[in-house]
This record gives C-alpha cells, structure tokens and sequence, in this order.
C-alpha cells in the first residue's frame, strides 16, 4: 500500500515536507523524499545590496541559526581585510553562538516530545522561549546585525550581562534536572532505543557532520577542530554518543544544549575587558570560513573585488536527504517515521538557501 505522508513544520526550523512511503502491513519498505533544494538566488542576493546589505541578508537567512549565517559572513569578510576583531568582542560572540545553538537544540527536543505524546514538551518550550529572550537581550537595542565585520555593532550593556549571568545560572540547573529525568525514563528507551539507527560507518559514508554525526559515534566538531572566534580560548567539551538512533540523537542534542549554556557561564566569568569593534576596509580576494552552525558545518565563500563583493556561495554539511531518508527509514515502523525524521533535526531554510553541500558532489 502506497501512503503520501505531508510532514508539516512540525519543528520550528522544518517546513512542510512530502515524503512518499510504501507500507507493507506495519513496516515501510520503499521512501521517496526530494526534499526542497536550494538553487543559488538567496546566495546572490547577498552580492545585490553593497556589504552592509549583504550582511544584513545573511542575518536573515534562517530565523533559526541566523547567529551562525552571520558570524559565517562576519568572518569571512574579516578575512579578507586581515582583522581579527577584538577578544572581548570575539568572546560575546560566542555567547550569541551558544546561546543559539542551545534554543535550536531544545526547540527541536521539544518537537520530538510533543511527537512523543511527552508532557515535557511545554517545559522545553518555555526552556526555548527563555534561551532566545536572553538573545534579544544581548542584542540590545541594534536595528541591523549586531555581529558584524570588525567585531560588535555595540558593547552590550553591563546590566544586560548581569541579567544574562542570572538567568544562566536559574536555567542550567533545570536543563541538567531534565537530563537527568529523561535519559533514562524506561517509556522513553522503549519508543527511542534501537530505532533509526545509523551506525558510525554508515555516518562517515554519508558525509555527516554535527549532531547527527556526533549521535553516531563520529568525532567532528569545528569549535574543537577548527576553532574560530574565540574557541580557542575557551573551548567546549564534545558530546558523542554511539547508538546513532533516536535515543543517541535526543541525548546529544540534550547534552550540547547544556554544555553550551555551560560555555556561556565560563565566559560571563572571564569576559575580557576592552573594545569590541576594530575597523576595517573592503579588500579584494576570496576568503572561505566554516563554522559550527547547530546542525553542523556551515561554510560561507566570498569574492571581493576590493569595491564590493561579487559573489557569495553557502555551504552546509548534509542533512535528512533523499538517500539519508531511505537509508533510516526503510524496515522502520509506520509509527515511527515521524520520530526518526525529527530526530535528524534538518533545517529546511537553511537548505534552501545553501549553493552545495560540505562533503559531497
């Protein structure tokens, strides 16, 4: 029996979807998925507007990981011009980074709790909605990017930093308090365990990276790696787990949600004093960076004439793809598709807007 399944945007980042399953009895034996592809015209639009405008399309490529778009083109830029921003600056952004990758994570968490009938899901919700308030906050008042070349469009507020402090440290505690009742809650590995799995070689073969990598046993995170801003200083633990299913893939996205908000504490600690914006100038060349996005590589190639830019190519690592979709969900369960999609944690805007994938050909 053949069933067209319409996946609606079921988590924050995901847009409605069709995936094609064929179905025997209760398990599903063929997929057909042609996810939306992007075709280059967000990517040349950053070309259209001058720098300032490129900078602020970047910022508004995805609602979701727009921290990580914008640091991406921040750097790149920086690149070119042979500046490195100032540490105080290079440090709160960080603080934006992780900040961000911990609301993508617990927003994707809380879709997989709400699938899973979880009365946690509200909880995470509002765990979210706090994380992404603390965002705004740091922003302050900025009506373009705050991140931008150079370093910070402006100091953020010393009250500001204190509010940020406080509720850091209210909301760790409880982010840990769900770990610890969740992980191991037996309902929970009865729908989780054993479903979906990829295992690590399986994962290198596909090209992935990030959290969907990590939850399979692969050792790859560029803040780690191929640290950038001011990783290097104060760098995160990294969180792997083996199982590669569901269960692998919740916990990792768990854990690094705390370790993130964990590296925000260490830094509201040690924030170094001194400016947060150094000038810099347009030049010509090509620069290339990478960055670790919350779902992984993100990677943003820029031109410049020395006058403006004349091209902009965007990279992301692979995600729930045409073959990745196959390979996961053939033989599962009916009932558990939505889970395993969920648990990959794409991000269709990002998708869309992207000129290649890291990785493949």
């Amino acid at each position: 029996m053949k069933y067209q399944l319409t996946l609606h945007p079921v988590a924050g980042a995901w847009h409605s979807e069709r995936l094609t399953l064929i179905v025997r009895g209760e398990r599903i034996v063929d997929v057909d998925y042609r996810p939306s592809v992007g075709d280059g015209t967000y990517a040349r639009r950053l070309v259209q507007g001058g720098p300032e405008g490129a900078l602020i399309a970047a910022s508004r490529v995805c609602p979701y990981c727009s921290v990580a778009h914008t640091l991406a083109f921040c750097l790149a830029i920086e690149q070119l011009a042979g500046v490195t921003p100032p540490l105080r600056a290079q440090a709160i952004r960080v603080l934006f980074a992780e900040l961000e990758r911990a609301a993508s994570h617990i927003n994707t968490l809380a879709a997989l709790a709400m699938a899973l009938g979880l009365n946690d899901a509200a909880r995470l919700s509002r765990l979210e909605t706090r994380l992404r308030s603390m965002l705004v906050s740091l922003a302050g008042n900025s009506k373009t990017a705050y991140i931008r070349p150079g370093g910070l469009a402006n100091p953020p507020a010393d009250h500001t930093l204190s509010e940020i402090t406080q509720t850091v440290n209210e909301l760790l505690p409880k982010m840990i308090t769900v770990a610890e009742q969740s992980i191991p809650r037996r309902s929970l590995l009865a729908r989780t365990v054993d479903i979906g799995t990829l295992h690590t070689t399986a994962a290198r073969q596909f090209g992935l990276a990030g959290p969907l990598a990590r939850a399979s046993g692969v050792e790859t995170d560029l803040r780690i790696h191929a640290p950038y801003a001011a990783y290097h200083v104060l760098t995160p633990e990294l969180v792997v787990e083996e199982g590669g299913d569901v269960h692998a893939r919740a916990v990792v996205l768990l854990l690094e949600a705390i370790e993130s908000l964990r590296l925000v504490s260490r830094w509201l600690q040690n924030l170094p004093i001194g400016a947060v914006y150094e000038e810099l100038a347009l030049q010509a060349g090509e620069a290339i960076v990478t960055v670790e996005a919350p779902r992984g590589p993100l990677r943003y190639t820029v031109c410049s004439d020395g006058r403006q830019l004349t091209e902009v190519q965007i990279g992301i690592g692979p995600q729930l793809d045409r073959l990745l979709a196959r390979t996961l969900l053939q033989q599962a369960a009916i009932d558990d598709a939505l889970l395993i999609a969920i648990s990959t944690d794409p991000c269709t805007t990002c998708w869309q807007a992207a000129t290649y994938l890291i990785g493949r050909s």
